[in-house]
């Protein structure tokens, strides 16, 4: 887990938003996309796995040894899933998932039985959606060691946050920082649609986010 104790939290958007100001990466969504959003923003911290193409002498045991651990809080990540030519994760791990703690889980492959994971509550995030498993085409490379999805490189126990807008990561040695600042910049998104609700019109209404926008690019 990381040393980052969650306030309100921002939007992802707002996050995303933010990290682009400072040349940085960090969201994950596009390449993955919603299979279900879960309800609220939650900021979790990063289980990761790598997966590789080949069959291995343990496949995807170590995986499902992982699913057996505490994972309250925690995000499992796996990298590598689209090596796979059909689904990673389905039910039965989204069920082992909840039920150790975990709040999402983010693949980078395909997922099947949407609906049923729907009914668990857990939050998945996936590249794409097959309804054949594995096959025995994918083993687990390593667990707890550095992934990359898309432009974002993550790392055992980096901050994730997620919402309906999709799913951010962070680097655990500033996500304090990073979050306070995209709190920042999300209550100045909030001004502006609150005096367009009253009656601004839009090049007026949007001087509190310019302002945050000018203040936040260069900290």
């Amino acid at each position: 887990m990381t040393d980052v104790v969650p306030g309100p939290l921002p939007a992802t958007a707002a996050l995303a938003d933010l990290l682009q100001l400072r040349g940085r990466a960090g969201w994950l969504t596009p390449p993955l996309r919603p299979f279900h959003r879960g309800s609220g923003a939650v900021l979790g911290s990063a289980r990761t796995v790598r997966l590789a193409a080949g069959p291995g002498a343990h496949g995807l045991k170590p995986l499902h040894a992982l699913l057996a651990e505490d994972l309250a809080g925690r995000v499992v990540v796996i990298g590598g899933a689209d090596a796979a030519p059909g689904a990673v994760w389905g039910e039965i791990l989204s069920t082992a998932a909840s039920a150790r703690g975990a709040v999402g889980a983010l693949i980078e492959g395909a997922v099947r039985d949407v609906p049923a994971v729907a009914r668990l509550g857990l939050r998945l995030w996936a590249r794409s959606e097959a309804t054949a498993g594995p096959g025995g085409a994918v083993r687990v490379a390593e667990i707890g060691g550095p992934i990359r999805i898309g432009d974002t490189a993550l790392v055992e126990g980096d901050p994730i946050l997620l919402d309906d807008g999709g799913a951010v990561a962070l680097p655990a040695a500033d996500a304090d920082v990073l979050l306070a600042d995209a709190l920042t910049y999300h209550r100045a998104e909030e001004e502006v649609l609150a005096a367009l609700t009253a009656g601004l019109r839009l090049p007026r209404a949007y001087t509190p986010k310019a302002e945050a926008i000018t203040r936040l690019r260069d900290r």
